[in-house]
């Protein structure tokens, strides 16, 4: 009879503590929504009449949360957020035309990606399958619009592939050298592309290829894809010690062919500055 009761005691306690960790590890970070920082929006115009002397000033724009103004009809708000949309994309390219740097414009709703100089575009890719977290899907459109009401900018990236590429050539001694090197050295290999791009107001953005890497390019991604699983899985722990999960950081992934993800992530600069339209 002891034996029976000790059983079922241990049985609840391992049920419960199973049912807590997959509460904290599955159900809660997908269901949790992070906090998404208001974009401070800077409007060039303006500066530029203030620095020009002109009394004619521009006001802020403050209708990003003004969507009460709308009428109630549904088909009306949804004209109205595709306009704030559209107003959204182009003041951040505005923002971005006196910049001499390449930025990547992210647009989810034709599924595009677009690097990017002084509004022209230099290369455009098709987004094969794009994968957002929870965390992005689950807010209104008008506390999107807030967060995506400027551009974002990197603080931090993690890649399978170096930034720059070097080819290395050892120059002859003489003419009678010269004439003996028949064939040129060999152009780096192009490896497997996967790459984790941390912005500020909390966006992670993955980029990675459609295609299948070889043994080599699986390793290195397998790798890089461990190292944030690894601080996930801390994460979890700290959660059963502590009883609080932090919130999942809001996720975008986007796979694209190969050769345009090593495109994109090569020519942008060291800190780019990104657009997101969706």
């Amino acid at each position: 009879m002891k034996s029976k009761i000790a059983f079922w005691i241990i049985t609840l306690i391992l049920v419960a503590a199973v049912v807590f960790i997959g509460y904290t590890t599955v159900i809660q970070p997908v269901f949790t929504k992070n906090p998404l920082p208001k974009a401070n929006v800077r409007n060039l115009i303006t500066e530029e009449k203030k620095k020009a002397g002109k009394d004619e000033v521009v006001p802020e724009d403050d209708s990003l949360s003004s969507t009460e103004t709308v009428a109630n009809s549904k088909d009306a708000l949804n004209k109205f957020l595709e306009i704030r949309r559209k107003e959204i994309l182009l003041r951040s390219r505005f923002n971005l035309a006196n910049d001499d740097s390449t930025y990547l414009v992210l647009d989810l709703t034709k599924n595009l990606a677009i690097l990017e100089l002084k509004g022209i575009p230099l290369h455009e890719c098709h987004i094969v399958q794009v994968n957002i977290s929870n965390s992005i899907k689950m807010y209104p459109a008008d506390a999107l619009l807030n967060w995506m009401a400027a551009p974002f900018v990197l603080k931090n990236v993690e890649a399978t592939i170096p930034k720059i590429s070097f080819v290395e050539k050892i120059a002859p001694k003489d003419t009678l050298e010269a004439n003996k090197m028949v064939t040129e050295p060999k152009e780096a290999k192009l490896g497997d592309v996967y790459v984790v791009m941390d912005f500020e107001r909390n966006l992670r953005l993955i980029m990675s290829q459609v295609e299948q890497p070889d043994v080599e390019g699986l390793k290195v991604i397998s790798e890089l894809k461990g190292k944030y699983s690894k601080i996930e899985i801390n994460r979890s722990i700290k959660a059963l010690t502590k009883f609080n999960r932090e919130p999942v950081k809001p996720q975008i992934e986007i796979i694209i062919p190969k050769s345009d993800a090593t495109i994109l992530y090569k020519a942008l600069p060291l800190v780019p500055r990104m657009i997101l339209k969706m």
